[in-house]
């Protein structure tokens, strides 16, 4: 796979920033047990899904292409 951890760069991100989950889960419509489970719970591993991680990135104003661990380069078609 070429785009690898953005689910755990968001997660490692948000502790950073001392975000406060109950506080995004209100601006961004995203129930507090999916963003906790997604970004927080280790023992779950459950990735953010596109809508989800690109409303957080519009509430929180950050570009969501900050959080690509590029693993390898193909060829572009």
């Amino acid at each position: 796979m070429i785009i690898n951890n953005i689910t755990e760069s968001i997660g490692d991100y948000l502790r950073r920033k001392r975000i406060n989950l109950t506080e995004l889960s209100q601006k961004t419509g995203i129930h507090y047990s999916t963003l906790y489970a997604s970004v927080w719970d280790r023992s779950r591993y459950r990735d953010l899904r596109a809508n989800e991680l690109m409303s957080i990135c519009v509430v929180l104003g950050i570009n969501p292409m900050d959080f690509v661990n590029v693993l390898h380069k193909k060829n572009t078609l």
